[in-house]
């Protein structure tokens, strides 16, 4: 026999999407806190209390759609780190010969120092988070470097290694672009205006950056 619906079953269908999408943009608003929060205070220093007072929500909810400080931790790097990471670490898929090899060493590069540069909110956040987890790793580090730095890095490598056969000199080239490209992610907004030209503006600062590094590895790769 069907079973018979009641008004306490079910909820009117206004009133239930209502409700579903009040909770969407309430979990969005406790990630975007979220982020805002272990951004600026590193994941120790972080208040679950804060986040919600920031997202404008109850205390309570931060439990209820995610479980603990360490569940938002977790969703939060998952998306800066891989959202702006992942496309860096399948470039040599598309590489076919030296134009799309030196297209894709650029983007690389190009990627990595707008990634660590404060010049998006995006950008920003994840910078800040990388800051916080090599200067004061959390335990979550080992976990974080190799679900998202090591792809990256090693994409880096892939596309190193069509032109560079040693591997002692395959890991120099790469440690060295990894550490001038991270350099700029672990250095505060104070560092970057002492670091950058007066009158110059950020972007246009990193372009000459990242020209800089990849005429470098040109010359020596090509040449």
């Amino acid at each position: 026999m069907a079973r018979t619906s009641t008004k306490r079953d079910a909820a009117p269908a206004g009133k239930s999407r209502k409700a579903r999408c009040d909770g969407v943009e309430t979990r969005e608003a406790l990630l975007a806190a979220a982020a805002a929060e272990f951004a600026e205070k590193g994941y120790e220093l972080a208040s679950a209390r804060e986040i919600c007072r920031r997202a404008g929500a109850n205390s309570a909810l931060l439990s209820r759609y995610f479980g603990s400080k360490e569940a938002i931790y977790r969703i939060v790097a998952k998306r800066l780190f891989g959202d702006l990471g992942a496309p860096l670490a399948g470039l040599a898929y598309g590489v076919g010969d030296d134009a799309s090899w030196r297209a894709a060493v650029r983007e690389w590069v190009d990627d990595m120092l707008f990634m660590t540069l404060p010049t998006e909110l995006a950008q920003k956040l994840c910078a800040a988070l990388f800051r916080h987890e090599v200067t004061r790793p959390t335990k979550f580090h080992r976990e974080f470097k190799e679900a998202f730095g090591r792809p990256v890095y090693e994409g880096l490598k892939k596309l190193l290694a069509m032109k560079v056969k040693d591997a002692e000199r395959l890991d120099l080239w790469a440690s060295a672009i990894w550490a001038q490209v991270s350099v700029y992610a672990l250095a505060d907004r104070k560092w970057h205006a002492d670091f950058k030209p007066s009158g110059m503006g950020v972007r246009e600062w990193a372009d000459k950056v990242s020209a800089h590094i990849c005429e470098t590895v040109f010359k020596a790769l090509e040449g």
